[in-house]
């Protein structure tokens, strides 16, 4: 490596991939946010995919799953009190979305860079490093994006 570009610290690695998540989470939002997809909310595919359940499942996983691994990951409890999402509205949806993100990421306010590596063993879910969980959270905020963009453009009227 050059001057001009050194190599990445843990720190910076660390940033980038909450930056990352960051960033997927607000990508997803404002695919809900656009005005196709309050039209197609409750508009089902033959496949019986819809934005309603898109982003219920999308809420679960980040709440059962993904929530999941990172408390056992970091040696934290997992938040108490918590139900499958099923949404009347995709505003109710959307706000509900957020609330689990804080929720999860409420589980990450102290992490360090060493703490990537820490793994979380569940009987259930398998062996994952914490990095392992943030990138699968990532991934799943982007696909969800991805998703409701389609099942948005696949509502609209011809």
């Amino acid at each position: 490596m050059t001057e001009a570009n050194p190599p990445p610290t843990p720190a910076t690695n660390l940033e980038d991939v909450l930056r990352r998540l960051d960033a997927a989470k607000v990508a997803l939002i404002a695919a809900l946010e656009a005005p196709d997809a309050a039209a197609a909310y409750e508009a089902e595919t033959e496949d019986g995919e819809s934005v309603r359940h898109a982003l219920e499942r999308t809420v679960d996983d980040i709440n059962f799953y993904y929530g999941r691994l990172a408390a056992r990951a970091l040696n934290l409890p997992q938040p108490p009190c918590l139900t499958r999402a099923s949404f009347g509205s995709l505003r109710e949806g959307a706000m509900s979305l957020q609330v689990a993100h804080r929720r999860f990421t409420n589980l990450l306010h102290d992490l360090l860079p060493a703490d990537l590596d820490k793994v979380a063993a569940d009987p259930e879910l398998g062996n994952f490093s914490l990095r392992q969980v943030l990138e699968m959270a990532t991934g799943q905020y982007s696909m969800r994006a991805q998703q409701v963009q389609r099942l948005s453009a696949a509502a609209r009227p011809a």
